[in-house]
């Protein structure tokens, strides 16, 4: 009788969880297989779908680099999983990763992780397809034609020779590295976005925090809860749109323009166009350009 209940209680509190567990695990996994694109023939590349809902998006915050070797040991350059709530198909190698390249809008069509397409906006560049991405890029690139580089060589100029008086006027020795960054950002702000010097110097230490908050949580779990990477991000993100919304403001109203900056080419250029011009849209471009020019 003893022996009975001890196995009905080994039964209840170990075997029984584990194989329920199991059971959630290989039940998530054919959910996420049968949901794949029906009109493709071709069977999927190996791999494991990981847990419930959190895929294995914590094994690779856990353990980073290690947990990409581990996969293309054991899968090879092309296997699948389930990262930051999206199933997932990660290809390495220089012949897989050009056939990608070159089929794009054929093979594949480019979409970011939620967390990236909720911070960054669905009016940017890198969430559009097609003919609009087309005509955006074209918009966008206008701001950065010779001419308009020639706008911004004395704005350029001017804060080299800042930062160089300024670093000759230290006693101690200069940190290249972070002064370099420090001066690349005050040029993106300039010529990007339009601040003026006296601007630069109130607002640059809280844009500066903020935008690197916000790049460090591109990537993190899509769940909006207070403490959570998505929610740090969505905040530093509406402080740089609160700023970047100033200037529109200002040179909207016809505030007096120094230098013809990127912002202004792109209001400018909307206005040629007849484009409805939304001060939200135009922040969030502005804060993806400054990203990619201070990266």
């Amino acid at each position: 009788m003893a022996l009975n209940t001890l196995v009905a209680t080994l039964l209840c509190t170990i075997v029984l969880p584990i194989f329920l567990f199991l059971v959630a695990v290989k039940l998530w996994e054919v959910y996420l297989i049968r949901g794949r694109d029906p009109s493709c023939r071709a069977s999927l590349p190996p791999g494991s779908m990981g847990l419930p809902f959190i895929g294995e998006t914590l094994q690779l915050l856990l353990q980073r680099r290690k947990f990409l070797q581990m996969k293309r040991r054991k899968y090879g350059c092309i296997y699948r999983t389930h990262l930051f709530g999206n199933p997932t198909v990660r290809v390495m190698g220089a012949n897989n990763v050009r056939q990608i390249l070159l089929g794009e809008h054929k093979l594949v069509a480019v979409q970011w992780p939620a967390s990236v397409r909720t911070i960054l906006g669905s009016d940017t560049l890198s969430n559009m397809h097609g003919t609009q991405h087309k005509n955006k890029k074209k918009a966008i690139m206008r701001a950065f034609s010779r001419d308009a580089l020639e706008h911004y060589i004395p704005v350029i100029q001017e804060e080299v020779r800042s930062a160089v008086t300024e670093w000759l006027e230290k006693d101690s020795y200069v940190l290249v590295y972070p002064e370099m960054k420090r001066l690349m950002f005050r040029i993106a702000m300039r010529i990007l976005l339009g601040f003026d010097p006296d601007q630069i110097k109130t607002d640059e230490q809280e844009l500066v925090e903020a935008f690197e908050e916000m790049i460090k949580n591109l990537f993190s779990l899509p769940v909006d809860v207070p403490f959570s990477g998505l929610y740090r991000g969505l905040k530093a993100r509406n402080l740089i749109h609160s700023k970047i919304e100033e200037n529109i403001q200002k040179k909207i109203d016809g505030g007096e323009v120094k230098h013809r900056d990127a912002l202004q080419q792109l209001i400018e250029i909307s206005r040629n166009s007849d484009e409805p011009f939304s001060m939200q849209r135009r922040a969030v471009q502005h804060a993806e350009t400054s990203r990619s020019a201070c990266r």
